[in-house]
C-alpha cells in the first residue's frame, strides 16, 4: 500500500476509486484516512488540511497522520502540495521536486518522551520516481533540484521575510518539511511534488493572496495529480 499526502485539492478531484473513509486513533490522536485504489493500487489518502477543510497549517497532526500510514503498513508516501516560487528567473507555473528543506519553526516530532535524533531529509528512490514520471508526462516545466522552505503558517510570509529566505531556498511551503521529519522518525519514506503556482510576496513585484494562490493551484493540480498516479504505479512494482 502506498501513502498520499495532499492539499485541500485533492477533495475535489476523485482521485481514487472504491473509497472507503476511515478515522484511525493513534498515540497522537485520530486520523482521517480515505482508503482505496489509484490506477488498480492499494492506496492510503490523508487530506492534510482534514475533510471538512478545518486543519489550518499550524494545526495539522503530522503525527497522527504518519504514524496511521504506518499503522496501515505503509512504508513510502507521496506528499502533493502548493509552494511559492523564490526565483525571479524561474517562469511559472512549474513542478519542483525539492531535494532538500529548511524547518525552523515547527516542532513536529513523535519523540516527546525520549532522546532520539534522526537525520531529516526526503527519500530519494521516491524523488526518483517522481522526477523520471513528470519529465515523462508533465506539460509543465520541471525542476528536479530546489530547497523548500517551511514557513509557519496560516498567514503568509512578509515581503521582508521572503528577501531573507530567498537567499538559502528555491520555493517556500508550510508543511513538508514536518511530514518529512515526522515520516522519517517513524521509518517512512516520504518526498513530495509541488506546483509553483505564484511568485512568492515580493518576488517579481507580485503581491500575493490565498484566494489567488488556491486560484491557480487549481489550473495545476490535475498535472500533478496525473505525475502521482503513474508514480504510484512505479513505486508499486
Amino acid at each position: 500500500m502506498i501513502g498520499i499526502v495532499g492539499g485541500t485539492l485533492l477533495l475535489e478531484n476523485e482521485c481514487i476509486a472504491e473509497r472507503k473513509e476511515i478515522e484511525l486513533k493513534t498515540p497522537f490522536g485520530v486520523a482521517e484516512v480515505d482508503l482505496g485504489n489509484l490506477n488498480g493500487v492499494e492506496v492510503a489518502v490523508i487530506q492534510r488540511h482534514g475533510r471538512e477543510k478545518n486543519k489550518p497549517p499550524h494545526l495539522i497532526n503530522h503525527q497522527a497522520n504518519f504514524y496511521a500510514f504506518k499503522s496501515l503498513g505503509v512504508r513510502k508516501v507521496i506528499g502533493m502540495g502548493s509552494a511559492g516560487c523564490l526565483r525571479e528567473e524561474i517562469e511559472i507555473p512549474a513542478i519542483v521536486i525539492p531535494h532538500d528543506y529548511i524547518d525552523l519553526f515547527s516542532s513536529a516530532t513523535v519523540f516527546n518522551d525520549s532522546l532520539v535524533y534522526i537525520t531529516p531529509g526526503f527519500d530519494e528512490s521516491i524523488r526518483r520516481v517522481l522526477i523520471e514520471t513528470a519529465k515523462k508526462i508533465s506539460n509543465l516545466p520541471v525542476i528536479d533540484r530546489g530547497i523548500y522552505f517551511q514557513t509557519r503558517g496560516p498567514r503568509l510570509e512578509t515581503k521582508a521575510e521572503i528577501a531573507m529566505i530567498r537567499n538559502f531556498a528555491d520555493c517556500v511551503g508550510m508543511t513538508a518539511g514536518s511530514e518529512a521529519t515526522v515520516a522519517k522518525e517513524l521509518g517512512i519514506g516520504y518526498a513530495v511534488i509541488c506546483t509553483m503556482d505564484n511568485y512568492a510576496h515580493g518576488i517579481r513585484g507580485e503581491e500575493v493572496n490565498y484566494e489567488l494562490i488556491i486560484a491557480k493551484a487549481k489550473e495545476n493540480a490535475k498535472t500533478c495529480l496525473e505525475i502521482v498516479r503513474r508514480a504510484v504505479e512505479i513505486i508499486s512494482e
